[in-house]
């Protein structure tokens, strides 16, 4: 029996502007699609992302484009459905490369989920035989006025969080925040700092007892790193640095750690490759988030025994429940007691569909 696609694009709001850096947004767009064959049915997820220039419309009309080669072809080896959907995709001669990666991830996830629950396992048991222990996710206070910012932390208590800064006041920022919690704190300045800012706020990050800086310097900045001396107990780690498995080792001659995110890499599959090679080197691994729901963030909490640190809070950031999946306690993460990555989607999905999106 030949297999079916459905997508399903949605447009889901934050609780509160999420603000970085470089933008501030008010709704995630994300595209959740569904891999049925033999009666069994897997779920993947990709997301819109403007730095990378990807957007819904974009993904759906790629895989749209797509959709009968893959619903015809007969997937068994994950790493060998990786490799012929990516060769496929970049036969299309996409100009956007970022588009290719976003498509597969959602692909290559929903045939992980799919090949999981076809054979009555969850994700995890095919990497490793039990899921513990996993590190606690972060909760992230995007960059605000510094009393906006401690209010949003009163009103999640959480034992880790991720601070987003990239503006004049990042130390007044965190000096108020340490002032109040006694919580782990890491930060993320997405490319927002330049290497004077680095070199002049990393002396105090170490007095607040920050964990890590993600991201100080723009991408195409990183050789600046190369005479940069970060202390073991405040690394830094790689994002936009670091966005698909050939970017890993030219990362370890700069950073400390990477942040691996399922969309921006094309998937599980490379994901997996990426921690490998990344062990190999000597770096840490944090497993990232580009602000999915419940779908995208079940299948990546499956690598969690995998990795050092989580960034895994998207379902937390936003409002809407589309899903059931991984539900959160205290920053720990539990999977459902279900095959595959555990999603069931709701009937509340309906209410954010982008129709026109699939037409």
């Amino acid at each position: 029996m030949m297999a079916k696609l459905d997508f399903f694009p949605v447009v889901l709001p934050f609780e509160y502007d999420f603000t970085i850096s470089r933008h501030s947004k008010r709704v995630q767009p994300l595209l959740i699609v569904a891999y049925t064959q033999d009666g069994i049915t897997g779920y993947g997820e990709t997301a819109e992302n403007a730095y990378y220039q990807v957007h819904i419309h974009e993904l759906v009309s790629f895989l749209k484009s797509m959709q009968e080669e893959i619903e015809q072809a007969r997937f068994s080896d994950p790493d060998i459905w990786w490799a012929q959907l990516k060769q496929a995709m970049a036969a299309r001669s996409v100009k956007n490369p970022h588009l290719v990666h976003f498509a597969l991830c959602a692909i290559d996830m929903a045939l992980w989920d799919w090949y999981a629950r076809k054979h009555q396992k969850p994700l995890y048991r095919f990497w490793c035989d039990e899921p513990m222990p996993r590190p606690c996710t972060d909760y992230t206070i995007g960059i605000d006025q510094p009393s906006v910012m401690l209010e949003k932390m009163k009103a999640h208590p959480w034992p880790v969080y991720k601070i987003k800064v990239g503006t004049q006041e990042d130390m007044q920022i965190l000096t108020t925040l340490r002032e109040h919690t006694r919580a782990r704190m890491r930060i993320d300045a997405n490319a927002g700092w330049d290497f004077a800012q680095l070199n002049r706020y990393y002396p105090l990050c170490k007095q607040l007892q920050i964990e890590c800086i993600e991201q100080p310097l723009p991408a195409d900045a990183d050789a600046q790193l190369a005479g940069f001396s970060a202390d073991p107990a405040l690394p830094l780690i790689a994002d936009e640095s670091c966005v698909t498995e050939h970017d890993v080792m030219p990362c370890a001659r700069y950073f400390q750690g990477i942040n691996i995110k399922l969309t921006k890499c094309g998937g599980i599959t490379p994901a997996l490759r990426m921690i490998r090679q990344a062990r190999s080197l000597g770096l840490k691994v944090m497993l990232g988030s580009m602000n999915e729901s419940i779908v995208g963030t079940s299948a990546a909490a499956h690598l969690l025994p995998l990795v050092d640190e989580a960034d895994l809070d998207g379902p937390l950031l936003l409002k809407a429940e589309i899903a059931r999946g991984i539900h959160y306690g205290n920053g720990e993460i539990f999977y459902a007691n279900m095959p595959g990555s555990g999603v069931e989607l709701l009937p509340a999905l309906e209410e954010f569909l982008v129709h026109d999106s699939i037409s």
